[in-house]
């Protein structure tokens, strides 16, 4: 390949994979538009706000549709074109989502909210493991953790940028979403634009061959998933939603927790949030360049990042429960900060979420590294959905204990759960070594094959 073929190559790539993390980020922000907007859409329906369970009914469909989405979804497009799977799923994510504009007021109005968030479902699912797989054959083995680091913070932005947007158009809801959709459509027919990352190609075994021509013919068949299933790493990394169970308990109990224990508003929390997400996405960049740079000496590096990264926060949770202050009735946000001990509670809590997040991005690559190219988009509907597993098992089990034993109790209850996280990552670090062997062993047979077809 000319040095002038190696450029524009470059190039694409680059534009396509910014494209996939805006994608993921509107997502993203569409999915994080409901929590702020709880009362005023139940006051919009129902002129009352005392009973959620219309919503929680919202939720629970968006959940189950977007799960069978991912996995029809991630099967074809272990088969068939992803960029064309994922901008159907961009079509119907946008459109539903853009739809919300006609919502009427009153219980008809919560019928229609509640159809389009179910299609809305429907086209999250399509969208998240094409776009996973995409990344994976987009990005560089060498710095694939790096590229899975861009992700998860264009994913923490995305949410953030839900929440603003959703607080600064609470009295005009329906626009929140009739923007994200038109941006979600906008950037479906960008997909259209860009040339489909060839399967396999950034391979260190397949890809001069396929830069010669020779093309990766391999395809997911419904006898490989049993195959797929006896990678032990493949089966630790998936089943683990355990993971995604303490942030879930912290999103659901922060808010509750500041105020009734700190007497803190509703303001300063979301000043924490937010330097939480900006914190957390610099700590993806960050874990996932060194999980990089240690893969190059240790191919068990990743996942042995990732494990610390789940046991360090545990330090600076301790610190931040044990934080004790009152800030007076009525402080603003100036005013709260400057109570002594806040700062100190502030710190813990952006220190934790930093390092966790170095998860993220080690988990991805580890989950691509371990995994076929032609089988990475199903694992990742696998693990997604052990994923929203996790996240409604989270809350769940903290209302319980909060109910039952207080709300100290279930917060310190993620502590237990960061633990037991780390006893699942052991197996990965045992099992890794080997599955990644395996792979790149498979790889340089089919190489073998694609070279005699070629010549």
């Amino acid at each position: 390949m000319t040095s002038r073929r190696k450029i524009l190559s470059y190039s694409a790539g680059g534009l396509s994979f910014l494209l996939f993390l805006a994608i993921l980020l509107v997502d993203f922000a569409d999915q994080s538009l409901l929590p702020p907007l709880i009362n005023t859409i139940l006051e919009d329906f129902f002129q009352d706000t005392t009973n959620v369970v219309p919503l929680g009914w919202v939720t629970f469909t968006f959940t189950v549709l977007s799960a069978i989405s991912m996995i029809v979804a991630g099967f074809y497009a272990d088969r068939r074109s992803r960029t064309k799977i994922c901008f159907a799923g961009c079509l119907v994510f946008g459109v539903s989502s853009a739809l919300t504009v006609f919502v009427p007021h009153g219980q008809l109005g919560y019928m229609f909210f509640y159809i389009t968030r179910a299609l809305n479902g429907i086209g999250v699912g399509a969208i998240i493991p094409t776009i996973f797989s995409l990344v994976g054959d987009t990005a560089n083995p060498k710095r694939r953790s790096t590229a899975f680091g861009f992700v998860s913070a264009a994913i923490l932005i995305g949410r953030m940028a839900g929440f603003v947007l959703a607080g600064s158009l609470a009295d005009h809801w329906r626009m929140a979403y009739f923007m994200v959709g038109l941006t979600g459509l906008v950037l479906a027919f960008g997909l259209l634009r860009i040339p489909e990352p060839k399967r396999g190609a950034q391979e260190e075994e397949l890809h001069d061959l396929i830069v010669e021509g020779a093309e990766y013919r391999f395809r997911i068949a419904k006898k490989d998933i049993k195959n797929i299933w006896s990678n032990r790493s493949n089966f630790w990394l998936i089943v683990n939603f355990v993971d995604v169970i303490p942030g879930a308990i912290l999103i659901f109990l922060i808010f509750k927790y500041m105020k009734d224990i700190h007497n803190m508003e509703a303001a300063p929390v979301n000043f924490v949030i937010f330097l939480v997400i900006i914190f957390g996405a610099l700590g993806a960049l960050t874990f996932g360049r060194i999980g990089d740079w240690g893969f190059q000496k240790d191919k068990r590096a990743k996942a042995l990042i990732a494990l610390m990264c789940n046991g360090f926060p545990i330090l600076f949770m301790i610190l931040f429960l044990r934080a004790d202050f009152l800030i007076p009735d009525g402080a603003t946000l100036s005013q709260t900060l400057a109570v002594p001990g806040v700062w100190a509670l502030i710190i813990t809590i952006v220190a934790a979420m930093f390092i966790n997040q170095g998860v993220n991005p080690n988990w991805y690559s580890c989950l691509t590294d371990i995994n076929l190219p032609e089988h990475r988009a199903t694992m990742i509907s696998f693990a997604s959905i052990m994923d929203l597993i996790g996240q409604a098992i989270g809350p769940l089990v903290a209302s319980y204990l909060a109910t039952i034993w207080g709300l100290k109790t279930a917060m310190w209850s993620v502590l237990v759960f960061w633990v037991l996280n780390i006893f699942l990552w052991l197996p990965v670090l045992v099992h890794i070594r080997k599955d990644l062997a395996n792979v790149h062993r498979v790889l340089e047979e089919r190489a073998l094959e694609m070279k005699d077809l070629l010549h």
